[in-house]
């Protein structure tokens, strides 16, 4: 098995066939064909299930396909790294974080590391903690913010900052008439509230069934506005959504989320990944002191 083998393999898999990744390549189809056989020979089984429409990957093809990504992404990392010294920075850093977190950092963040790294392409995403973890494990991306992660044996957790959560509620409804809401209370209360922050309270405080679980920022404000039910939502998210501003956020005494960096254990990060890593911390910083988010 060589990179040539594994730029074709992942060239046929994106394009669905050998002829469309022959002609990407600039190569002959029977040397692309060639390259495959070889490939998976070398691997003792097949990759492709090849069909007159295409090829579609096997099991064991969809396998290679994440750990292919991760050695050319290293192949990429270490040339970029290596010309850095005389080019300036470049490469491509891959993010994800929860929503909320995500609308908190990525903009200042990204403004500030474009204007000094130009060449870095900066790939990032808002999706949930499961998400974030799948992804990072199967290489796909090189940083990743998660909420009180289980331990994971391939990835490493850096803790960052700790969270608020907040009871939204319509104005004048019941739960504004008074101070902070005890977490024990919101059993007694119909709650809207995201997969994330379920998982959570769940591990911590037991089952329970909220009126609505739903993601999605707009919709959680809507459904809160017609009274269907109290929204529970971290902090950040209602100082980054116009969306929730008609809405009063109680604060939830003894929800607090634990936010964390994770990163694959192992894996050497390129100068890009660094860089971009320290800019997040920095930016967590100011927001710790502007009072957005507490500290570890």
């Amino acid at each position: 098995m060589d990179l040539r083998q594994l730029r074709y393999f992942v060239t046929v898999a994106d394009s669905g066939s050998i002829s469309a990744a022959a002609s990407l390549l600039r190569v002959a189809q029977s040397a692309v064909s060639r390259q495959m056989r070889r490939l998976e020979e070398d691997v003792g089984g097949e990759l492709f299930k090849r069909s007159v429409a295409g090829t579609a990957l096997t099991d064991s093809g969809l396998m290679l396909l994440e750990r292919a990504r991760f050695i050319l992404g290293e192949v990429e990392n270490a040339a970029n790294d290596v010309s850095t010294f005389s080019r300036g920075m470049r490469g491509t850093v891959r993010m994800a974080a929860p929503g909320s977190v995500g609308r908190a950092l990525y903009v200042p963040t990204a403004q500030l590391f474009r204007t000094q790294y130009p060449q870095v392409h900066l790939e990032l995403a808002e999706t949930n903690t499961a998400d974030v973890l799948q992804r990072l494990s199967a290489g796909l991306l090189d940083l990743g913010i998660v909420s009180d992660p289980s331990m994971h044996e391939h990835l490493a957790f850096m803790p960052l900052m700790r969270e608020e959560t907040v009871l939204l509620c319509p104005p004048g409804s019941p739960p504004t008439a008074g101070g902070p809401v005890p977490v024990a209370a919101l059993r007694e209360l119909p709650l809207i509230i995201p997969a994330g922050l379920r998982r959570i309270f769940q591990e911590r405080f037991g089952d329970f069934r909220p009126a609505l679980q739903i993601d999605g920022v707009g919709a959680t404000a809507q459904l809160t506005m017609a009274g269907v039910g109290y929204a529970v939502l971290p902090r950040s998210t209602v100082s980054t959504s116009d969306a929730l501003e008609p809405l009063v956020a109680v604060p939830i005494e003894g929800f607090v989320i634990s936010r964390m960096l994770a990163t694959v254990k192992g894996r050497p990060p390129s100068l890009a990944v660094r860089a971009f890593r320290a800019a997040i911390e920095a930016e967590v910083e100011r927001c710790i002191e502007t009072g957005l988010f507490s500290p570890i």
